[in-house]
């Protein structure tokens, strides 16, 4: 197999190189607007996922796991960058139905911004992007200009389910006729499985970006048959479940296909939800405050697990504060390489040097007057309304704000967000009419 590189180190290249190994494939895998307490290695409540929770089982799961922001675009930006995306001034999500200072063709990925796929492509991986990309509509912000050799998906926030239903996919730059796509969570695997199976003799990195469960709120028949009645309190609850539950079986057929392929061993998967639940979807996010586009941890805190074979061990939890920056220099490590200046951490780190970690520091900036900080284990949200202090090891669920009785706390918090607030760049576009572009449901 053609998977082994061996290639000098050259003091002026910007990466640093471990020669002579096998490289392994990588998949992320990404959900939409998920509760944190929807998924079956997280809680029971919704519904069972027996395939998503075989990441966990046969891997790691995190308990602290964040990502930087509580909306898709931007959250996605930091995901796909290994960057907190305000500090390339992209704060806000980009959506119909709002004016904003820049035109349309202008909003993307800076292009000096380097992304996974950037990262790997030179590497000799193939690169393949599936669903929702969110993140640029002109041709110099497409997947296939941001380092993948292939894209199949759709460039807005949302599509419909149903064939016949699609809005907008295309296959590397083509329209594809939505009469010819099936149900979509099926459709966006079906085009990655076919990717991997023509790549079967290189590496390859799969970004599979599913919009479920992200409205609307669209499932299979057969599946919502499964979960008639279970919810009488909250009917969408039902439909949600029903698309959790087609959501888990496209994971399960990423499994049976790398298994045929005999490279399941070889795969590194990691999966991550984009933002917090959403409350217009009845997503449960508890025992945390909040929902998505809120910097309560309902909004930030999300459901995140890593199967990477002979280095994490199954049925790993790990508590160390982990963020979605954390997934590129995961990815790095997993090839042999070190890239300068990246915040993130390899999450093999966290496991086995948790005590490196305890006060680790992350920070949100969402618009002109809000933002948060976390360190180890204290919490400040700064808000136009109000500023809030936790301590998320007693309280969770954010429900005792301690700015009054731990001033000194709140003023080193507050000392450490202005001072990484000072040094960030204006945001590249801001809203100017129309509905809130931080507006939960988008």
């Amino acid at each position: 197999m053609k998977r082994y590189f061996t290639l000098l180190l050259f003091i002026w290249l910007p990466l640093a190189l471990v020669v002579a190994q096998e490289r392994p494939n990588i998949i992320v895998i990404v959900s939409d607007d998920a509760g944190y307490a929807d998924f079956s290695f997280q809680s029971t409540k919704l519904t069972t996922t027996p395939n998503i929770d075989r990441i966990a089982q046969e891997g790691a799961k995190f308990t602290n796991a964040y990502v930087t922001a509580s909306v898709c675009s931007p959250s996605r930006a930091g995901l796909l960058s290994g960057t907190n995306q305000p500090e390339f001034g992209h704060i806000y999500n980009y959506i119909k139905g709002v004016e904003y200072s820049i035109q349309q063709h202008e909003y993307g990925i800076p292009h000096n911004i380097k992304t996974i796929g950037e990262y790997l492509q030179p590497l000799g991986y193939a690169t393949a992007a599936f669903g929702k990309w969110h993140e640029g509509f002109a041709e110099e912000f497409q997947p296939e200009q941001k380092g993948f050799d292939h894209f199949w998906g759709f460039l807005w926030g949302a599509n419909h389910y149903h064939t016949g239903k699609a809005i907008d996919v295309i296959d590397d730059g083509k329209p594809v006729d939505p009469t010819t796509i099936p149900y979509m969570t099926d459709a966006i695997t079906d085009e990655a499985l076919s990717f991997a199976s023509a790549h079967e003799e290189d590496p390859f990195f799969l970004y599979i970006a599913y919009n479920a469960v992200h409205s609307p709120l669209e499932a299979k028949p057969e599946h919502i048959a499964l979960y008639e009645g279970k919810f009488p309190d909250d009917p969408k609850r039902e439909i949600l479940a029903a698309m959790t539950h087609s959501l888990d079986e496209n994971v399960g057929k990423i499994f049976n296909r790398l298994e045929a392929m005999g490279e399941l061993d070889n795969t590194i998967i990691f999966f991550i939800n984009d933002n917090g639940g959403s409350k217009h979807i009845s997503a449960d996010n508890s025992p945390l405050k909040g929902y998505k586009g809120q910097l309560y941890e309902g909004g930030i805190r999300v459901p995140f697990a890593v199967r990477w074979p002979g280095k994490i061990k199954g049925k790993t939890v790990c508590h160390s504060i982990t963020s979605s920056l954390d997934i590129l220099p995961s990815i790095l490590d997993a090839v042999g390489y070190t890239a300068r200046n990246l915040e993130g951490q390899s999450v093999l780190e966290l496991i086995h040097n948790p005590q490196n970690f305890e006060h680790r520091e992350l920070f949100w900036h969402t618009s002109q007057y809000g933002g948060a900080i976390r360190a180890g284990q204290w919490k400040l949200i700064i808000d136009q309304n109000g500023h809030e202090l936790y301590h998320l090891g007693n309280d969770i669920g954010e429900s005792n704000n301690l700015k009054e009785t731990q001033p000194a706390e709140y003023q080193k918090l507050k000392g450490k967000y202005e001072q990484w607030l000072a040094q960030l760049p204006h945001p590249y576009f801001v809203p100017i009419t129309g509905k809130n572009a931080w507006k939960e449901d988008n």
